[in-house]
């Protein structure tokens, strides 16, 4: 009858946890999806499938709309009057009824309001409201108050365990513990009398009312468990008793620090060490957070909006150039045609150190000598600088000579850069600056100055380049590279990063994270990722890598978001480097969007590897492609390799691309 009982309060339970588990899915797969919306890519508000969701604070509407409620806001051009509408104003939004229109001209009012508003126009409306949920938002911050929160999971935790019946198994270890200590009690029977009477004079530590646990083992000990062993204590001599005592194992703080002091000789060397350290760190050149900030700032005014952090980090690496030749050229003005002749062959630097774009000069980028070849680059785009001059300026040639050498110079101090023992790098520029400088003037305090100012110049720029690197990067999300077959491949998946409670389930969080429009909105977060990984990649010249991304088919139907990835994925070493892949049926069904993409540049590859028939009219469309992916375990059950061309063979990846890649 009792356990009868107790099945039904567990049932009951269970079924509690059930609803507050869909509950908490519910909220969270809202309040996830505003984050991504508005934390993330930077929104204003979030929108699903047309429709916004809005907390409203004020009671404005009257009885309508209640402080607390949430309001679903429909996107509509179609607004009538009597239309409770959501708009922006000066920053804010406003939920408040139409009450006047005047082509395209509305004036709203709050039913609880004596006053009316301001006019807005069309473009200041999110929409109307369709759906009001009263209280659902004092509902929310209810139930993700922590203390709320963690008393409801306590109580229903602890009720859980209030009606669980001891298992099997910890009948096992409790048996198993009893006979450890029944052998440990009874080891030493044999011993000699004559060393028990010794013994008998010891003092004997008396067990207390509760037996200490075993250390080693670590077990849980029952009430039950308690009784049994002092009983089997209670059964044996005063030496026996102490065996037990002689199994605990000592706590760490219980133990003397005597022989943990360090000797004096030893803590004066690590004193010394200390101040060492402490000196070199005052002899470092210091770029403070501020400094760093505000240049980005100034440089970001020059160009308001950058397409993507890759353009961003090569627009700070510019700036860096400019400013490093000015202290090179000893802070004088620029003379006439400078500018021009600095802005040629700073982008031709850019574009073979950074995008390892060489044009017509063969440049192995990977080989030994890349500085030299490097150096050879810069002094053929001077020496095509020269030849191509037709106007009167007689000292163009010593400007244009003047700046390759400045150039060849940043060349190698960018690598010196990278030298970590500050003295050494000091040394390392001053040869460096002596090499390929000729100073008439030039004093070794002068050229001190130039150094610091050098150091602190790149010091600022490569800061700014990590500060805008770290804005991207985001605790809720990490990247991972999964390796291919082919050298250099990686197969690029999307993980979120988050410890979810266990109130939680699986299936929740898999469907939160994994399909629908937040698996769409997933991809700007990929790109953005990847973006920055690739920044790394230029400027540690790593120009081989090559990954391998997937975009919802869903997002091919919607020109808009399907836009603005692609827009953010529109650079020349973006291009090259990372590769769109396709499900067959997406690239059977979007052949002519896809076709648009490749010739804007973009790179495709399709995964075969569950499809057990290729149309003959689809065939074509594999010739655009980089790579077919094919699992070597599944083409038996396929005609695919017997289907496709010969010449078409070449671009066949043995490879199950679907088990490494992000929510394919």
């Amino acid at each position: 009858m009792k356990e009868n009982k107790n099945s039904i309060i567990k049932k009951i339970i269970n079924i509690l946890l059930d609803i507050f588990i869909v509950i908490l899915g519910v909220i969270l797969l809202i309040t996830v999806y505003n984050n991504i919306q508005v934390k993330i890519l930077g929104r204003d508000y979030a929108s699903f499938f047309g429709h916004s969701v809005f907390e409203v604070q004020t009671g404005s509407m009257g009885e309508i709309i209640e402080p607390g409620d949430w309001i679903v806001v429909k996107y509509s051009k179609n607004i009538k009057l009597n239309d409770i509408v959501t708009f922006e104003h000066k920053g804010e939004y406003i939920t408040h009824r139409v009450i006047e229109a005047y082509n395209g001209t509305y004036v709203t009012k709050g039913d609880a309001n004596t006053a009316k508003d301001s006019p807005i126009s069309k473009d200041q409306i999110v929409g109307k409201v369709v759906k009001v949920i009263p209280n659902f938002g004092i509902l929310r911050k209810t139930i993700f108050n922590p203390i709320v929160l963690i008393a409801i999971i306590v109580t229903l935790f602890f009720v859980n365990q209030v009606f669980k019946k001891t298992t099997q198994e910890d009948k096992e270890k409790e048996k198993e513990l009893l006979e450890k200590v029944k052998r440990a009690v009874t080891h030493k029977k044999t011993a000699k009398s004559e060393s028990k009477e010794e013994v008998k004079e010891e003092k004997v530590i008396e067990p207390k009312e509760e037996i200490r646990e075993v250390k080693e083992e670590k077990p849980e000990i029952s009430d039950e468990m308690k009784e049994k062993m002092k009983a089997e204590l209670e059964n044996t001599s005063d030496m026996e008793k102490t065996l037990f005592f002689r199994m605990v194992s000592v706590d760490k703080d219980e133990l003397s620090n005597v022989y943990e002091e360090i000797p004096k000789e030893l803590e004066e060397q690590s004193e010394n060490a200390k101040e060492n350290i402490k000196v070199a760190e005052k002899e470092e050149v210091e770029v403070g957070e501020d400094k760093i900030k505000s240049k980005l700032e100034l440089i970001q005014r020059k160009k308001k909006k950058c397409k993507n952090i890759i353009e961003k980090a090569m627009l700070i690496k510019k700036e860096e150039i400019l400013e490093i030749i000015t202290i090179l050229n000893r802070e004088e003005e620029p003379k006439n045609n400078e500018p021009t002749i600095k802005d040629k062959l700073i982008d031709s630097y850019i574009d073979a150190k950074y995008y390892n774009n060489c044009g017509d000069i063969n440049l192995n980028y990977n080989g030994k000598n890349m500085l030299s070849k490097l150096d050879k680059l810069i002094e053929e785009v001077g020496n095509k600088l020269i030849a191509s001059y037709k106007e009167s300026d007689k000292k163009y040639e010593e400007k244009v000579e003047k700046n390759v050498k400045f150039l060849q110079l940043i060349n190698h101090l960018e690598e010196d850069f990278k030298i970590e023992d500050l003295q050494k790098k000091k040394d390392t520029y001053n040869k460096r600056i002596l090499k390929y400088i000729k100073f008439n003037d030039l004093s070794q305090q002068d050229l001190k100055k130039i150094i610091t100012n050098l150091l602190k110049t790149q010091k600022t720029y490569s800061g700014m380049v990590k500060f805008i690197q770290s804005k991207i990067e985001t605790n809720m999300f990490e990247l991972k590279f999964n390796k291919l077959t082919r050298k250099d491949m990686y197969a690029v998946e999307l993980a979120h990063n988050i410890q979810f409670s266990k109130v939680y389930s699986e299936y929740i969080v898999d469907k939160t994270y994994s399909e629908g429009i937040i698996a769409e909105d997933k991809i700007k977060v990929l790109s953005n990722l990847l973006l920055s990984q690739l920044v790394k990649d230029m400027f540690n010249g790593e120009f081989n890598k090559k990954y391998v991304v997937y975009v919802p088919d869903t997002l091919y139907t919607k020109d808009n978001k399907l836009d603005q990835v692609f827009e953010m994925l529109d650079d020349e070493l973006a291009k090259k480097n990372i590769n769109i892949l396709l499900s067959y049926n997406s690239l059977s069904d979007n052949k002519k969007v896809i076709k648009t993409l490749i010739k804007k540049g973009f790179n495709f590859s399709v995964d075969m590897n569950d499809v057990e028939l290729l149309k003959k009219s689809d065939i074509k469309e594999l010739y655009v492609l980089d790579y077919i992916f094919i699992s070597r375990k599944k083409v038996a059950k396929t005609n695919i390799i017997e289907v496709l061309p010969e010449d078409l063979k070449p671009k066949i990846m043995y490879e199950e691309i679907s088990s490494k890649i992000g929510n394919f």
